[in-house]
């Protein structure tokens, strides 16, 4: 499978390229030593998550095309569970990489075939054995219980904030751009859809307030994953949440 992702690695532009399935995780990869293994892993789950939601099933999508000012991600659908992600430089030539990653599909899917048959299985865990019947405790009666008082009523539910409205509108945009320029240095070309997952949970807990801007800084690193790129991330961001 290498040589295929060579023939692609050689195309002008094209940065790097990897094959990935969900059970297996990065199966082979030509890309260089600057990508590092988890920001790789998140375009793959990406790559995965897009072509298993509804609508792009039901307009059998088997390509699609993300892009920043810094890279150019195509994203293929080698089968159900594989997928091939080429990185680019934002001027690459978009049709060649595309028809020559359209070629080498039906080759990707039999080599990625052959490595899942080659991987070993585990085995099953033994069975465990079932414990001997213990005979059950007798139950004392039922003893009178203090008269339970009435449920305080509940404050509802915080209302809903609209995401897209908060990144693109009003003083939090131009934060949202620069955790989004931050991310994708972090890990690749999905960083700015990983800002937006994080801030959709971020405004589940609660209404969009400064006070709470370590919240979700905490789950922006969760999702880097590299200590180096964490620490990195934290002083690029860091004055954005003080």
């Amino acid at each position: 499978m290498n040589d295929l992702l060579q023939e692609i690695k050689m195309l002008q532009g094209v940065l790097g390229v990897f094959v990935y399935t969900e059970q297996t995780g990065i199966v082979v990869s030509d890309v260089p030593p600057s990508f590092r293994e988890p920001a790789l892993v998140r375009m793959g789950q990406f790559a995965q998550v897009f072509f298993s939601n509804r609508v792009a099933l039901q307009q059998r999508f088997t390509s699609f095309e993300l892009k920043n000012d810094e890279s150019l991600l195509l994203l293929k659908k080698i089968d159900d569970v594989a997928f091939l992600v080429t990185i680019c430089e934002p001027t690459v030539s978009m049709p060649l990489v595309n028809m020559t990653t359209s070629m080498l599909l039906a080759e990707l899917r039999a080599a990625v075939v052959v490595v899942g048959k080659d991987r070993p299985v585990a085995p099953a865990p033994p069975a465990a054995s079932k414990p001997a019947p213990v005979a059950a405790p007798p139950v004392p009666p039922p003893t009178p219980s203090a008269p339970v008082a009435p449920a305080q009523a509940s404050a509802g539910p915080p209302a809903s904030v609209d995401v897209d409205k908060l990144l693109n509108e009003g003083p939090f945009a131009a934060i949202a751009r620069k955790m989004e320029d931050a991310m994708s240095r972090a890990i690749g070309p999905v960083g700015g859809m990983v800002v937006r997952d994080c801030v959709e949970k971020w405004v589940e807990g609660g209404a969009p307030a400064k006070n709470r801007f370590n919240e979700l800084l905490g789950l922006l690193i969760k999702e880097i994953g590299d200590a180096a790129l964490e620490d990195e991330f934290r002083k690029e961001v860091g004055s954005l949440f003080k």
